[in-house]
């Protein structure tokens, strides 16, 4: 926790990856904070958050980096994927979201989802806060998927009956922070920060989400 930067309240959530310390002792790429799957038979959430970025830590790195993604929780006696919504922000500075499917049951480690797609949501903005809204509705059938996509107050997807996430009996969880699979970086030290963040459940609303609502938490 840090007063370092902060989007609301008298505090802010601080993840930092330093590629010095990727090595043979420790080789994990990832500082991440996580919420538990979704309980059984439910298989919607909103979600807001905000993401501050600076550009001395983040900006113009060719390496690509995962700031929040939504993991699959497999069942006893199969395995784990690529998550199947995550967004990275790429060596250009794009803001990429993707999102995957599997009509069939994830049997083997990395796994091919049997759908997936990429958007490019916008340019990040750095040395600011970028508020986020995260409305999924988890269907890999492709009957009643819904993907919708606030990046301050503007609708950047708006996706319904779509396939997204695997045949699981508990839906994904939640991941925020700084995952840089390549464990390399021109930066020593890559940063970035969370506030103001929230978890609604399908009776939830993008008013009852998104940063600055007032309502504390």
């Amino acid at each position: 926790m840090t007063k370092e930067q902060i989007r609301s309240g008298q505090q802010a959530m601080r993840f930092s990856f330093q590629k010095d310390k990727y090595d043979g002792n420790n080789q994990s790429a990832h500082t991440e904070l996580a919420t538990a799957p979704l309980p059984e038979g439910e298989d919607e959430r909103w979600y807001g958050y905000s993401v501050y970025m600076p550009s001395a830590a983040m900006a113009n790195d060719p390496e690509p980096l995962i700031f929040s993604q939504w993991h699959g929780y497999p069942d006893d006696g199969v395995s784990h994927t690529v998550p199947p919504l995550c967004f990275t922000l790429k060596g250009d500075n794009d803001v990429e979201l993707a999102y995957t499917a599997s009509s069939k049951p994830i049997t083997k480690v990395m796994q091919t989802p049997t759908s997936s797609k990429v958007t490019i949501v916008g340019k990040a903005q750095y040395d600011q806060w970028v508020d986020y809204v995260v409305h999924v509705k988890w269907d890999p059938t492709g009957k009643e998927g819904v993907l919708q996509v606030w990046m301050n107050g503007v609708l950047k997807v708006d996706e319904h009956n779509i396939a997204i996430g695997y045949p699981e009996k508990r839906k994904p969880y939640w991941k925020i922070g700084v995952y840089c699979w390549s464990g390399k970086s021109k930066y020593n030290e890559r940063v970035l920060y969370y506030d103001e963040t929230r978890v609604g459940d399908a009776a939830s609303s993008y008013e009852a989400v998104r940063p600055g609502n007032g309502v504390v938490q």
